[in-house]
């Protein structure tokens, strides 16, 4: 009884907020498997016009991954326990350590920050950040040191409500790559060849 009479006493703001990443990783977190259709629009300054791929992630749990492209060609890579291996159509399969690979590195640690639902374990290698509020979102994620840190500035997640519509990485050279995600890869682009702010600008704001 007396415990009891002591939780009452106690005031209401005695429980601490909780981490505003936390609670959005949460609430989107999905159990393995899972899939989502992409498109992919690389912007380099070594290419006159971005790079743009399609298909789908399978996130299988843990560090597994399979990222399958259907156009403009066939590709399949996968990561599981470090390994990255990539086969392209029918030719031979190329198998590296994806500690050689940051960018695919980056790219996993993003897509499981919306599945796996894991902040404590993203907060290792990840400072995370977010703007806005449940209809509309935004998670940052910027590497806290190392190799990561040297070849990527930051992987920004734009979403609404339970869905994330966009993933942007930002390299640490200038160069970006802005993944479409689910219901924003179905609906396509908006021209063949579209500009990095316009895509953006759809991914924070658009339909």
């Amino acid at each position: 009884m007396l415990a009891l009479l002591a939780a009452f006493a106690l005031p209401a703001t005695a429980a601490p907020p909780r981490d505003p990443a936390a609670a959005l990783l949460a609430r989107l977190a999905r159990p393995p498997p899972a899939s989502t259709a992409f498109i992919e629009v690389s912007y380099s300054g070594m290419l006159d016009h971005p790079l743009i791929v399609s298909g789908e992630l399978h996130w299988l749990g843990g560090d597994r991954l399979e990222r399958d492209v259907e156009k403009p060609w066939r590709e399949v890579a996968k990561i599981d326990d470090g390994e990255l291996s990539v086969q392209r159509g029918n030719g031979a399969v190329r198998r590296m350590p994806v500690a050689r690979a940051p960018q695919v590195g980056a790219v996993l640690a993003g897509f499981r920050a919306l599945l796996d639902g894991d902040a404590a374990a993203l907060s290792h290698d990840f400072t995370l950040s977010v703007q806005g509020g449940n209809a509309r979102w935004v998670l940052t994620l910027t590497p806290r040191a190392g190799t990561l840190r040297d070849r990527i500035a930051s992987i920004v997640i734009d979403g609404r409500g339970n869905a994330p519509r966009c993933m942007t990485l930002h390299e640490a050279g200038g160069d970006t790559t802005v993944t479409l995600l689910g219901e924003m890869a179905q609906a396509g682009l908006p021209s063949a060849a579209p500009l990095q702010s316009a895509l953006l600008a759809r991914c924070r704001n658009g339909t």
